[in-house]
């Protein structure tokens, strides 16, 4: 992977312009957020949010969708439809008018080999349609 610094933004990215991961995939701060959250009240929640797809127009961000990315083999509704984490998502998507869509992954070690994607507020989970990473890649660069 070529690393440079972008000349307007400063940051490192790749050949392609696509910002690179310095911290090796290491979250951490993410992780000691979660934990410290931990220790409030019962009432008060968080999630996170997947991932915000979004591009960049003359020099304008348009929100494109929300994602919510899942192992395979997590399919039972007491992990998607019934958690909080999915219905607070899902009424971010409702507030914004933003597609929502949940994304399942299949891997031969660390390569995706396999997508599902169930678009949320338009046909029921039983209707995810299963893709290739190629067929992902096309439907999200037409978002």
């Amino acid at each position: 992977m070529v690393k440079k610094m972008n000349q307007r933004d400063g940051l490192p990215r790749n050949g392609r312009g696509v910002r690179i991961d310095v911290r090796g995939g290491k979250r951490t701060v993410d992780k000691i957020f979660s934990k410290w959250h931990r220790t409030l009240e019962r009432r008060c929640y968080v999630t996170d949010i997947d991932f915000l797809e979004y591009r960049i127009s003359e020099n304008e961000i348009i929100l494109k969708a929300i994602f919510e990315v899942k192992e395979w083999h997590v399919t039972q509704p007491k992990y998607i439809e019934e958690n909080a984490n999915f219905k607070a998502i899902k009424k971010l998507c409702e507030i914004l008018k933003l597609p929502f869509y949940v994304i399942w992954c299949k891997f031969e070690g660390d390569v995706p080999i396999r997508f599902k994607i169930w678009d949320v507020f338009n046909e029921s989970k039983s209707q995810a349609k299963e893709v290739t990473p190629d067929q992902l890649r096309q439907f999200i660069e037409s978002l």
